[in-house]
């Protein structure tokens, strides 16, 4: 009985354990710079938007939220989200369309926290990427 108790015990202590490192080791925990770096990797400025939808869609992990006209705010260094309104919200507008990708999460403080990544896309008015940014959505679980 202590021998089962033993394995049971250890089992679930590489559980736990794995789920930590998974987490810990996850590629969204790097940087902005570093996420937007790997992400223009795969799909450049200048590529067209129904091929970055493709090469989205083709990731298990991926899923485009949405697709908005009026491209995205960026302001004080950070995507604040879809333009809305019209031109004297404060921020610079990046495209005059976005599409908004969520690439995935991760857990943070003993698992009651996770943060969410996604990637604003903007698209000029051919269809055609002009720059990207990085959003972090903390939330409890």
């Amino acid at each position: 009985m202590r021998r089962i108790i033993i394995n049971i015990s250890i089992a679930i202590l590489v559980v736990i354990l794995s789920i930590v490192l998974g987490s810990l080791l996850s590629p969204l925990r790097r940087s902005d710079e570093r996420i937007k770096a790997d992400m223009l990797k795969l799909t450049p400025i200048g590529m067209s938007m129904e091929d970055a939808k493709a090469i989205i869609e083709n990731n298990d992990k991926w899923k485009v939220r949405h697709i908005l006209d009026g491209g995205y705010t960026y302001s004080a260094g950070v995507p604040i989200g879809p333009h809305q309104g019209g031109d004297s919200l404060p921020g610079v507008r990046v495209g005059v369309t976005t599409m908004e990708v969520d690439i995935g999460f991760y857990n943070f403080f003993v698992f009651i926290f996770k943060e969410e990544i996604s990637i604003f896309y903007g698209f000029d008015e051919d269809s055609k990427l002009v720059d990207i940014a990085v959003r972090r959505y903390a939330m409890g679980t």
